[in-house]
């Protein structure tokens, strides 16, 4: 309790001696009001107008930063379009790469799917080449058989040339024979009675057949013309004479005339058969022309041999015999050594009577077929299974005649 109390005295001493202050200030105050109320009144009205003052810069201060907001919006409003326009392409140009990253992605799904199938193939390709590899000796001996059989149709039937076609048949067999394969058995029989129906052919010297053609083109200048074969007596013998006696005036005159016009026309008898054709005389001329067509017709013949052209061989020959009879003296020796030996030639034929087909072509394409079909497609036919139409049925013979 003593603790409470103790401050107390101190407190009560300060209050008396401010209200002894206040009591001896109050006078001064009132001496002064009047000062207080003129300074308040200045005070207010600085106030006043320094409230006024700001406020004015303040509203002009306002109204610039509004302005300049306004300028800062529009400015912002601009590049907010500009953005737009931008944000626009841009994502336009997004969409666009986006498609080409779409289509880019396609084509290499589209090529992948090529790779793909090509490697597929590829490997195809490996396993056929390794099944290939598997039995290449026979596979390629078997196609070389094929092969041959096929270019002897074609020498037989085309050219004409058995000798080769059996040499090509011959290797054909012994490419077979080294197979050891007793299922060929029946194709190699089948070749060997080809070689021997093609050798069983009567062969032709066509060679030689051109040479003596060739021979006889340049005995055609050597033969002699039939131009001076006439009798030299005139047609008419009879009464030409001139009488002695004095009344036969009237036939002297007329055998005087005819004795007279004898020295400017004479006609003579040709000493021809008649079943010789006859011609008028030629000019020098003519006659280097008829020979010169001699000649040509006989190296058309010899043309003809070489391409089996039957028809004309023929034509050409009988037209050589025919101008020779009619224009060369036929009971010459050298005229009947050429007609003798051009009657040799037009008897002698020119067609082989070839085979009209080869039984091994046909089995040993089958073969050859069924080997190869699951190693790679079969190969078409290049040669024909049966003989061509004659070569004198081609129109080039037309073109030759």
């Amino acid at each position: 309790m003593t603790d409470s109390t103790t401050p107390s005295a101190p407190v009560e001493q300060e209050n008396v001696s401010a209200e002894k202050e206040t009591n001896t200030q109050t006078p001064k105050v009132r001496q002064g009001s009047r000062s207080g109320v003129a300074l308040g009144a200045i005070a207010i009205a600085l106030v006043i107008a320094l409230g006024g003052g700001l406020y004015y810069h303040g509203h002009q201060w306002a109204a610039s930063q509004q302005a300049t907001i306004q300028q800062l919006q529009a400015q912002i409003d601009t590049l907010k379009t500009g953005q737009s326009k931008e944000d626009g392409q841009l994502l336009a140009s997004q969409n666009e790469f986006t498609q080409q990253l779409k289509n880019t992605e396609k084509q290499i799904t589209e090529q992948n799917n090529k790779l793909n199938a090509q490697i597929s193939t590829l490997q195809e390709l490996q396993n056929k080449v390794t099944t290939i590899a598997s039995s290449d000796s026979k596979i390629w001996h078997l196609s070389e058989a094929d092969f041959l059989v096929k270019m002897a149709a074609r020498k037989l039937w085309i050219e004409q040339d058995a000798a080769t076609a059996i040499n090509m048949l011959k290797s054909a067999d012994k490419s077979l024979s080294e197979f050891n394969d007793p299922s060929l058995s029946e194709v190699r029989q089948a070749i060997i009675q080809d070689i021997n129906s093609i050798s069983a052919v009567s062969q032709i010297d066509f060679d030689g057949i051109a040479l003596r053609l060739n021979e006889l083109s340049d005995q055609v200048m050597n033969l002699p013309s039939a131009s001076t074969d006439w009798d030299n007596a005139p047609l008419d013998k009879s009464s030409t004479e001139v009488s002695g006696e004095l009344k036969d005036w009237r036939q002297n005159l007329k055998n005087s005339w005819h004795n007279f016009m004898s020295e400017f026309i004479t006609i003579r008898a040709r000493d021809v058969p008649a079943n010789e054709l006859t011609s008028p005389l030629l000019t020098p001329d003519q006659d280097t022309y008829l020979r010169e067509n001699l000649r040509l017709k006989l190296l058309i013949a010899a043309r003809a041999v070489s391409r089996h052209q039957s028809e004309i061989y023929q034509q050409s020959l009988d037209s050589v015999s025919t101008w020779v009879r009619a224009y060369f003296d036929p009971d010459h020796s050298s005229t009947k050594a050429f007609l003798s030996q051009l009657d040799e030639l037009t008897q002698q034929s020119i067609n082989l009577d070839m085979p009209k087909e080869l039984k091994s072509l046909s089995l040993l394409d089958a073969v050859t077929r069924k080997r190869t079909r699951d190693i790679a497609p079969p190969a078409p036919v290049s040669a024909p299974t049966t003989a061509p139409a004659p070569e004198s049925a081609h129109p080039s013979s037309n073109q030759e005649g």
